[in-house]
């Protein structure tokens, strides 16, 4: 396996670190990882050994605001000053071009976690013909009257505070509930996994759980609020192959409340190719989670039955 830590320079200048995992022999196929929220792209390197031995080359960036993009500590939780979804949408597009280019013959197949699969969304929207599959993990489906509020406060917050402010209301209201639902708390992220050792190596981390700013839950909200619109999921290809990952104990999807809702609304405009995997007991990091790597064996299940 060849490891590599680049920085791409994307159209405004900004600097964004990609790592990739590219193993020997033919790569047939690509998996493009969008992170989730206050986490980094290496974190998935484990899951990138996993499929690199069924000849799986990876490529994963750093968000803006986020790991090596980051130019401080300062910079973490922090997209940009405005438009930060959509930069960050058009940043994943400059990274599967860059795939596209460097493998022109492999299948191309992004997987988003979290908020980098609410990017995802809103990538199938515009770019969806770009690629042979879309994996969503840990996402959540349409909750407009939730997300239009939170863009008022938020937005709020920033006309008040500064786009940069870090907001701890905006975090206990997005956040403070998720360990609502678990038994015995040992700390505030349990809500992430049962692995008790992968929340603790969380926590331990400088690159996660770092306060967001009051821009990041403005952009976060209104880009939500975009993607669930039935103009756009309409421009979603109708043969592109889409598989939803999440744990039934997740809290993002609302216990896989909203995820079901959301794959209904895709069936509904036509996409042929829905397909969904439910962990009972599962929290919302997966590909951390004590059955991670059941869940990997059935996105490799998932890709190669399309693929092969």
């Amino acid at each position: 396996m060849n490891k590599e830590n680049v920085f791409v320079t994307m159209n405004d200048g900004e600097k964004i670190a990609l790592h990739t995992w590219i193993p020997s022999g033919e790569v047939k196929t690509i998996i493009q990882i969008s992170h989730g929220m206050q986490e980094y792209a290496l974190r998935y390197d484990r899951f990138a050994e996993f499929v690199g031995k069924s000849g799986i080359a990876v490529y994963a960036h750093d968000h803006r605001g986020h790991g090596d993009t980051a130019k401080n500590d300062e910079e973490l939780g922090i997209l940009a000053k405005k438009d930060g979804f959509n930069r960050v949408v058009e940043d994943l597009h400059a990274m599967i071009l860059k795939c596209k280019k460097d493998f022109p013959n492999a299948r191309m197949i992004l997987l988003g976690h979290s908020f980098g699969s609410f990017v995802a969304q809103a990538f199938i929207e515009r770019y969806g013909e770009e690629l042979d599959g879309c994996i969503l993990s840990g996402t959540a489906g349409p909750n407009n009257a939730i997300n239009r509020g939170g863009k008022v406060i938020a937005s709020i917050v920033c006309a008040l505070k500064g786009y940069a402010y870090k907001s701890s209301f905006l975090a206990n209201a997005s956040f403070g509930k998720y360990n609502d639902k678990i038994d015995i708390k040992k700390t505030e992220y349990d809500w992430l996994s049962r692995d008790e050792d992968e929340v603790k190596k969380y926590i331990d981390s400088k690159y996660c759980g770092f306060p967001a700013s009051a821009s990041f839950f403005r952009d976060i909200t209104a880009g939500l609020l975009a993607v669930h619109k039935a103009k756009a999921i309409a421009n979603i290809p109708k043969k592109l192959p889409i598989y939803f990952i999440a744990g039934e104990a997740d809290p993002v999807g609302d216990y896989t409340n909203t995820v079901k809702k959301l794959i209904e609304v895709y069936k509904q405009n036509g996409i042929e190719n829905v397909q969904h995997s439910f962990y009972p007991g599962a929290r919302h990091e997966l590909l951390n989670e004590t059955n991670r790597i059941e869940v990997m064996n059935d996105i490799l299940h998932w890709i190669e039955s399309f693929t092969s």
